[in-house]
């Protein structure tokens, strides 16, 4: 079959050089329904927590899992009963901070410059961030959406930001949120960031934390393990030995709840029924269950601060 995805053995921790140990195996895509199914690894270094596919995918046949994915939908808007829970609840536990952090990638209150996003799909954050007054610039490897981010005036260029031959000292800031799991070389990836950025630009990365609350909850049913796209899966300490390796400083990693509640009700969906579908409107109980596991996990920060749905970076390069 053409969209069958070839793959490669990977035993080895790709962070540490630790043999992997099985974690799940036979796993098929819930979300998009790619055929094949797959098995993570997990690193046996108790110090580095590094999951990964074994075997991954061959990197000039991944592109044949995003032949249908989210990026290539029109944007959904959410219900207003849902959004004025949501909202409410929100502003009323002090979780609404938090989510506006998340919308701005940590830069709400930095002063705007040149600002460089990877993988940015449609060009919703760089629409925003075009708002606030930064100079925006987009790079991803979907064409689809490249086309659908350039009818909104951004520039956004299809590839890879590697390929991009990008002048050294060029941005203020770079940022990828939900990217660096899907890369097959990611410390590549933070050196090239760091190449580019400007002495004391910032980076900063989000990413699905492996170490969430929803994860244990959910083991192999968890939606972020989104084989085959995922290639790893980071805990924060995992993001920051990457990013020393990659010559950054000031480094500081921390996890996240302001998103989880979609992860949840995909979560629920898999557990449940096998299969979840990102564009189909949540029913009022997936809702309702979804949202008191964010609130749960939110809670539970304060005393387990590594439970966190999503795992984020900050950075700086050196301003020598």
């Amino acid at each position: 079959m053409d969209n069958v995805i070839r793959s490669r053995p990977c035993p080895d921790c790709y962070v540490c050089g630790s043999i992997g140990t099985p974690l799940y195996s036979a796993l098929p895509d819930r979300i998009f329904g790619v055929p094949g199914t797959w098995n993570f690894s997990l690193c046996s270094n108790p110090e580095c927590g590094l999951v990964w596919l074994d075997p991954a995918p061959l990197e000039d046949e991944i592109s044949k899992a995003y032949n249908i994915y989210y990026t290539h939908s029109e944007r959904r808007h959410e219900q207003f009963f849902y959004w004025l829970v949501r909202v409410g609840l929100a502003r009323i536990t002090w979780l609404r901070r938090w989510e506006r952090k998340s919308s701005y990638m940590t830069l709400e209150h930095e002063t705007p410059g040149r600002l460089l996003d990877i993988g940015c799909g449609s060009g919703v954050f760089l629409e925003r961030m075009r708002a606030m007054g930064w100079d925006v610039e987009g790079v991803d490897f979907d064409a689809q959406a490249v086309k659908r981010a350039r009818t909104a005036g951004l520039e956004v260029h299809y590839g890879e930001v590697t390929s991009m031959k990008y002048s050294e000292n060029r941005f203020d800031a770079v940022t990828m949120n939900h990217v660096i799991e899907h890369v097959f070389d990611p410390i590549g990836l933070l050196q090239e960031c760091h190449r580019i950025l400007k002495g004391g630009g910032r980076l900063i990365v989000v990413t699905p934390n492996v170490s969430s609350r929803a994860h244990q909850q959910f083991g192999s049913s968890w939606r972020d393990l989104d084989p085959p796209r995922h290639i790893r899966l980071f805990s924060p300490g995992t993001l920051r030995n990457c990013a020393e390796r990659s010559g950054f400083l000031h480094i500081k990693t921390w996890t996240s709840a302001a998103n989880a509640s979609l992860s949840w009700a995909g979560s629920l969906d898999i557990k449940e029924t096998g299969r979840h579908n990102m564009l189909r409107d949540r029913t009022f109980q997936t809702f309702l269950r979804s949202y008191i596991g964010q609130y749960q996990e939110y809670f539970a920060l304060s005393s387990h601060p590594l439970w966190g749905e999503e795992a984020v970076l900050t950075a700086e390069k050196s301003r020598c």
